[in-house]
């Protein structure tokens, strides 16, 4: 187990201390290098022969690639598709995998005209997205996958002030009927107010308040699935040496008190001397000693300016069989500018975070979960940026990349059978015109005789239609599909035969 310690020497009121945090242990959970699997229909957007290193019962393939400027969080919705927000394109996107075979099916816009979108997620049936200063609710109307109904849900968040820290995330407590949402600082380090805090609504969006201050900036929140509390990752301060501050990972309590703008850890209070945005901070008054009094040690602290991202908690039970990791959770550092040492360049990876059981909140340890976005640590080269996470029932882990490289991929547990792709029975299948209107024209080749179905779905992955469901020879075959009747919009288009499916994403115009 690896051991670090942070010491610093603060002078406050005339008096100097010394006073140290110490890291969580770092752990070796048992990884090894692969290479990252790259479907063919991405090769032209993801760059061949990356490696990374990952637990050595996981595999690692591109989940989607092309399409995507700026992927932020991303979420399951209520049919298991996965929704990706993109942050400079204003949209959000659905990823479908029908047949869960580790590949998206196609792209489809769901949801657009946003500023900054940064986070999505859903409750009772609609999909809310994140901006600096709203939340936005959106509504699937008409029941096509498109949530093209759109109503401020929150707004004046921070003011209305869009320096600074301007990411949001939001969380939904279905059991107390609850929401959370995260709003960051808009400065390094200075005294503000409705900033650096997690708000409190009721699950109508009225009845705001602060929850826990002192934060930074929480990018990363999550409830644990077992306890139902809420965890968040903090984003610290700048300009006070490569390891300080840590970044913590802890329970959010109510009325917690998390330190910034003053201190660190337990109640570590930072060097005041050392830039002039700490010194403005001068002079410490009673109520903010009184506020660094009641800080409480953090769950987990890991290196300074590793920039965590989304914290996602493993889902009881969904866990492969034969790997360790239990009781704890992911999340995803991005990986900061902020370290003089040009060999301590940190970050660009996705950690473990070790709890003895489903009920703890102390973090026993942590350790790499999948590292190898960063290849030249004193030239900062790198090729992802890890940011948003996300878990399905069965133990995939989904991460989205926002920088080097735009693209979501899969880390698949080896006791998850995948769709069998050896012995093609259908080697062909083209659809056109696309778009479509009332029928279009189906071509494809097999290998051999075999039973093909065509089935039509819409983007949220409910069944619309059975267009095909007949047994062809092998050779080529051309079929014609009728359509009339079904409204305008996005459709996937599911063709199986024997024991292989291509997916062709279909747009319907009146």
């Amino acid at each position: 187990m690896k051991k670090i310690f942070t010491t610093l020497t603060i002078f406050s009121a005339g008096l100097a201390y010394s006073q140290s945090a110490q890291l969580t242990p770092v752990v070796d959970i048992g990884t090894h290098t692969v290479t990252v699997n790259v479907p063919a229909k991405f090769e032209n957007d993801f760059p061949a022969g990356k490696t990374l290193k990952i637990p050595t019962n996981y595999k690692v393939s591109v989940f989607h690639a092309g399409g995507l400027t700026k992927p932020r969080f991303m979420t399951f919705g209520p049919k298991g598709v996965l929704y990706v927000a993109d942050q400079d394109a204003g949209k959000v996107f659905a990823l479908p995998d029908t047949n869960k075979d580790g590949i998206a099916d196609t792209i489809m816009e769901v949801a657009s005209g946003f500023t900054g979108s940064h986070d999505v997620k859903f409750y009772k049936g609609d999909m809310y997205v994140t901006e600096a200063t709203r939340v936005w609710k959106c509504t699937d109307a008409d029941g096509d996958g498109v949530y093209g109904t759109k109503s401020v849900f929150i707004s004046n968040i921070g003011n209305n002030s869009t320096t600074g820290h301007v990411t949001r995330t939001i969380v939904f407590d279905s059991i107390n009927k609850k929401i959370y949402l995260s709003v960051g600082s808009s400065c390094n380090v200075c005294r503000e107010d409705n900033r650096a805090i997690i708000e409190q609504y009721n699950e109508d969006g009225t009845g705001r308040r602060v929850y826990a201050s002192g934060i930074r900036n929480a990018v990363g929140m999550a409830l644990n699935p077992v306890t139902n509390r809420l965890w968040a990752n903090n984003n610290g301060s700048d300009n006070q040496g490569n390891e300080i501050p840590p970044e913590w990972i802890d329970v959010v309590r109510d009325n917690g008190f998390y330190g910034h703008p003053f201190a660190y850890g337990s109640g570590v209070w930072f060097d005041f001397n050392a830039a002039a945005d700490y010194k403005a901070l001068l002079p410490i008054t009673a109520v903010d000693s009184a506020k660094v009094k009641r800080m409480v040690k953090p769950a987990a602290l890991i290196r300074a300016h590793s920039a965590p991202m989304a914290i996602a908690f493993l889902p009881p039970g969904a866990v492969a069989k034969s790997t360790a990791l239990k009781d704890g959770f992911l999340t995803s550092l991005r990986g900061s500018w902020d370290s003089t040492n040009p060999k301590a360049f940190r970050g660009y990876k996705v950690i473990y975070g070790h709890m003895d059981s489903e009920q703890d909140t102390t973090v026993q340890y942590v350790g790499d979960f999948c590292s190898g976005f960063l290849t030249d640590t004193v030239n900062q080269v790198f090729w992802g940026r890890p940011v948003g996470l996300a878990i399905d029932d069965e133990g995939r882990v989904y991460i989205s990349s926002d920088e080097g490289n735009k693209f979501v991929l899969v880390l698949t547990p080896d006791d998850i059978t995948s769709v069998d792709q050896q012995n093609l029975v259908l080697t062909s299948s083209v659809i056109y015109p696309n778009p479509a209107k009332d029928q279009f024209t189906l071509n494809l080749t097999l290998a051999q005789s075999a039973k093909v179905i065509a089935v039509l779905y819409d983007i949220t992955g409910k069944e619309v239609s059975a267009l095909m469901d007949r047994t062809l020879s092998a050779g080529s075959h051309t079929q014609q599909l009728d359509v009339s009747g079904l409204t305008s919009g996005y459709y996937l288009l599911k063709i199986t035969a024997g024991n292989n499916t291509y997916n062709h994403k279909l747009m319907l115009k009146d």
